[in-house]
């Protein structure tokens, strides 16, 4: 897929569903009684079997557009130019399809060839096939056959056949895009005017007046469309699906390309949750790339996010936006939120489907400020609206702050949009459009039934089997396959793992403690807060800053135990940088600056508590039943028993009693008193080995010392 082309397609179909009686009804854009619609891409060259597959999915599709006769449906055949030897089609199969086009069988259907990008070689049999060509201003028809190619008499034949059949061009410009030799002739009389080939004006002479001959040039016949047009050639110019739709009276969203018609729905899934950040864009267009290698022509991204940074979103919907329609359709499927600027992501796709509860825009986990949000809102305008061909103002309103969009009604058709005074001032039809009521400023926060109503959402659905219902999906529906990296990662960045990890983390440092020199409890340890940081780093919300914070508060706690005990302010801000660490980790924010931001902090606070309150616990558990546990018994120390009485006394008695350190005290160590060695705790400062010391209190069957220079 990263090789194929990307072409802009057809605008993305949407079939929005009825709206109560008495709510406005969204983008209605054609007369109730428009026609049926069927719109369908003809790769050029047209070789293999590609005639084939086109007359199939046309046969597919008839019942459905001879369903209000006598009135008759609208085919839509949109030439795409695939490859450099695009004007390569074959003559014999390009001779049955315009055959086909012009039997009986597709008399109740009204045929349209759109030639966006123009047409060469024998293609352009096809479109005299068609009861209708509409051609972009630049786009060229012709010539009909290659540069030194053969013609014979069965050729001009042909396109003389195909020619009278429908009239679209008469069938001497017909020859004259075949034959070079052809001249072709624009003849005025007095009863009208002809195109006739040289050979053909004395017959002209014969039976009219006549006033003007003009060649036509180039020899074979190549006619642009502003010119084919002047000719009465050419029934439109429209160069987009927008203007295509307008020419015809139909609902633009009717020409979206259907894949599924050349060989039903290949479908599958991909996820996109939590931060959208560079990693999970990239992991996300991979399996994208991926399925659509693999066969896919139907994509459902099924998004769960708050969005993360407005410039990666960008990125991603700017890319979906280039995908080429009639070749995938893209159906962004959001069970539960697409807030912030995951709702751009969604908006790219061709359809959006919604749970009726689920939330779309408003605001997310980025904040977009007035110096973000003017790139912003240009990147789209030149990305996602251009490449689609939509109107800006409504999917912007989703995400930028201040943006005010206003619901007009088009005099006339009836059709309603919704505009900035930004977007209305640069309409060409501005003055048609008579505004009503305004939605209101962005963010615009909408759950799935207003977003329907709006026309943003083309369907809801209470599940997954809903959408599948509505789009026709048969079979299973897989779920492209992330590596194992990615599974992982996905299940680490859990909140329910991350803070498991946490409890794990706290718990081993608890018990690495409690236990005689670094072990087990250390080891767990720390494996459990490398797990946590780097799943966070890979999900986008850590980085080096919460990584330093919080081994720098590790530092300083260690600092407070074993280096200088006793002040308090070392161990208090260690603490406090540990906890900062990892509720920034679990964020993708520093400080919160909106109402979502805030609620995440509250959640990433009440996870830190809850894995505070679990070593509580457990500290409870292991200081009762581990050390009377076999086997754990020289793994956890005992917590110290009670002194006797009478041993309480016996220490009392040496309070004043001198004696020297045998090893540091921080604060904790051993000193010589009174001719044995005894446990001593410094009264907070730190306490070298062989210093005259004094005892100067007796707290927990343990004597409290004093350097002797200091008392």
């Amino acid at each position: 897929m990263r090789n194929a082309r990307v072409g802009r397609g057809f605008a993305p179909l949407a079939v929005v569903a009825l709206v109560a009686l008495g709510l406005a009804e969204p983008l209605r854009a054609e007369p109730e009684r428009s026609p049926e619609t069927v719109a369908l891409s003809l790769r050029l060259p047209i070789t293999g079997t590609r005639d084939e597959l086109v007359r199939g999915a046309i046969l597919r599709q008839l019942d459905r557009l001879e369903r209000r006769l006598p009135e008759r449906g609208l085919l839509v055949l949109r030439f795409d130019v695939e490859a450099a030897d695009a004007a390569a089609s074959d003559f014999g199969r390009a001779l049955d399809l315009a055959r086909f086009l012009t039997s009986p069988r597709l008399a109740g259907v009204k045929t349209v060839a759109w030639l966006p990008e123009g047409a060469a070689g024998h293609a352009v049999l096809v479109a005299l096939a068609c009861d209708e060509i509409v051609m972009a201003s630049e786009a060229v028809l012709g010539p009909a056959a290659e540069a030194g190619a053969a013609v014979d008499e069965a050729m001009r034949a042909a396109y003389r056949e195909i020619a009278a059949r429908r009239r679209t061009l008469p069938p001497a410009v017909a020859v004259g895009m075949l034959d070079g030799a052809a001249e072709v002739l624009r003849v005025a009389t007095d009863a009208g005017e002809e195109f006739v080939t040289r050979d053909g004006l004395q017959a002209v002479r014969d039976r009219a007046a006549v006033v003007n001959v003009e060649p036509l040039a180039p020899s074979p016949l190549a006619l642009a469309g502003r010119r084919a047009r002047e000719l009465g050639f050419v029934a439109r110019l429209a160069g987009s699906p927008a203007e295509l739709a307008r020419g015809l009276g139909i609902d633009e969203r009717r020409l979206a390309g259907d894949p599924s018609l050349e060989g039903g729905w290949k479908g599958m899934q991909v996820a996109l949750t939590g931060v959208i950040g560079p990693d999970a864009v990239a992991r996300t267009r991979s399996r994208i790339e991926r399925a659509v290698d693999g066969g896919a022509n139907f994509i459902c991204l099924r998004i769960d996010s708050a969005g993360g940074l407005p410039e990666q979103s960008l990125v991603l919907a700017n890319w979906l936006a280039g995908l080429d329609p009639a070749r995938v359709r893209t159906v962004a499927w959001v069970p539960n939120e697409a807030r912030g600027d995951a709702a751009l992501v969604a908006l790219a796709c061709d359809d959006l489907v919604m749970r009726p509860g689920a939330v779309l825009g408003g605001e997310g986990a980025a904040v977009i400020d007035e110096r973000r949000a003017e790139p912003l809102v240009v990147a789209w305008r030149g990305g996602v609206a251009k490449l689609r061909d939509r109107p800006w103002s409504l999917p912007l309103a989703t995400v930028v702050p201040g943006l005010v969009v206003t619901r007009g009604e088009q005099q006339g058709t009836g059709r309603i949009g919704y505009f900035s005074a930004a977007e209305l001032a640069e309409r060409k039809d501005r003055d048609e459009w008579r505004l009503g009521a305004e939605l209101g400023a962005g963010p615009l926060r909408l759950d799935g039934r207003r977003a329907q109503e709006l026309g943003l959402a083309v369907h809801l659905a209470d599940d997954f089997a809903g959408l599948r219902q509505v789009y026709g999906l048969e079979g299973e529906v897989a779920l492209s396959e992330p590596g194992w990296a990615d599974e992982l990662l996905d299940a680490l960045a859990s909140p329910g793992l991350a803070w498991l990890l946490l409890l794990v983390g706290m718990a081993g440092l608890y018990i690495e403690l409690k236990t005689p020199g670094i072990g087990f409890g250390g080891f767990v340890s720390m494996v459990a807060f490398i797990i946590y940081f780097w799943s966070q780093y890979l999900h986008g919300t850590s980085g080096w800053l919460e990584v330093l914070l919080f081994l720098a508060g590790i530092i300083c706690v260690l600092a407070e135990i074993f280096v200088l005990p006793g002040f308090g302010v070392l161990g208090l801000g260690g603490g406090l940088l540990v906890i900062a660490s990892l509720v920034l980790a679990s964020q993708s924010f520093i400080v919160p600056m909106n109402d979502y931001q805030m609620r995440q902090m509250q959640w990433s606070l009440l996870g830190l508590l809850g894995a505070t309150a679990g070593v509580g616990l457990l500290a409870i558990l292991v200081q009762r039943w581990l050390p009377a546990t076999p086997g754990l018994r020289s793994v956890l120390l005992p917590p110290p028993a009670e002194p006797a009485f009478d041993e309480t006394e016996a220490l009392m008695d040496l309070v004043g009693a001198e004696g020297a350190t045998t090893s540091r005290l921080a604060p904790a160590g051993k000193a010589l008193i009174a001719g044995e060695v005894r446990d001593v705790t410094s009264d907070g400062a730190l306490v070298e080995p062989g210093v005259a010391v004094q005892v100067v209190a007796v707290r927990s069957g343990r004597l409290v010392v004093r350097s002797v220079d200091e008392a």
